[in-house]
This record gives structure tokens, sequence and C-alpha cells, in this order.
């Protein structure tokens, strides 16, 4: 049988203690992005579209979407892009929920077009160097296959240890 082809990818959490700043909203959009990241390369998949829903304590419920120049399933491009939907639409009110959705996939090899600063001249850098955006897909490619290997737990991103006092 064929695989189903997913029509989208998310990911939502409904937070413990609700969220009054916007350094309090930040690592759980890191969270969340590199859980949609890592779902989009696991299914050879890139995102052109990019939501963050909110609920706040009052259960009131807000979303914002935006379509990306360049379709993508970097952690750091959808973590980027949804805190800044998040600022354009949050009002304030405690956040009791946050969601990051994903749509209108296309193929990882699926023919895209290609920005002027993708492009480096050999005059520039050594002979055959990579553009950074592929460096960053080799780089969250091997995380996730050393997670898949050894658990989620087995790379941690630093801001996520807790802090020491000396």
């Amino acid at each position: 049988t064929q695989k189903e082809r997913l029509k989208g990818v998310g990911n939502s959490t409904t937070l413990r203690n609700y969220l009054t700043t916007i350094d309090e909203v930040r690592p759980v959009l890191l969270q969340l992005a590199g859980k949609v990241s890592r779902r989009l390369r696991f299914d050879s998949r890139f995102a052109s579209m990019v939501s963050v829903e909110i609920k706040y304590s009052n259960f009131q419920s807000n979303s914002h979407q935006t379509t990306l120049i360049q379709p993508t399933s970097s952690e750091q491009m959808l973590y980027q892009t949804a805190c800044i939907l998040f600022e354009e639409i949050w009002n304030g009110t405690p956040v009791r929920l946050l969601g990051i959705r994903t749509s209108k996939l296309v193929d990882e090899d699926a023919p895209s077009q290609m920005s002027i600063f993708d492009f480096v001249p050999e005059s520039f850098g050594e002979s055959g160097s990579q553009p950074d955006w592929q460096k960053q897909r080799k780089a969250e490619k091997a995380i996730d296959d050393i997670r898949q290997k050894y658990g989620d737990s087995a790379i941690i991103k630093g801001r996520f240890l807790p802090h020491q006092k000396e």
C-alpha cells in the first residue's frame, strides 16, 4: 500500500503554568518548532505555511499564519516565524496553550526558487562551499539520526539545561 502523505504537521502543548512574558513563551515555541521540524524531516517534506495558535487563560483562542518565501523544515526558520507571528497577535493575556502548525507541504526534493544569497561564488569561499542553509539541514539531519538511535534526550539545547549558580 502507498503511504498516505501528510497534509500538515503541527504540535501544541497545554501549559502547566500560564505564561505572561515573551521570555517565557520563546522556549516553548522553540521546543514546538523542534518537534514540528523533526516530523517534517522524517517525512522528507518542507512546509510553505506556518501558523501559531494561542489559547488564553480565559479560554479564548487566536491564531495567525503566514506563507514562507522558501519552503523549509528548518527548526530555526519555523521558530523565528512562530515568534514573529506570536508577537503580532498576542494581546498580553496569560497564555494557557501554544501551538505551531505547518501546511502547504512539498517534497524535500521538489524544485524551489533559490535566493541570490544561496549562491556562493568560488572567489568568496573555498571551492565547492555550501550555502548556510545546506549546512544547517545536514546538521539537523545528523541530530535527528542521533536522537533516533539514542533517544530525544541524547542532544539537548543549552538553553533547556538547568541554570547553575556559581
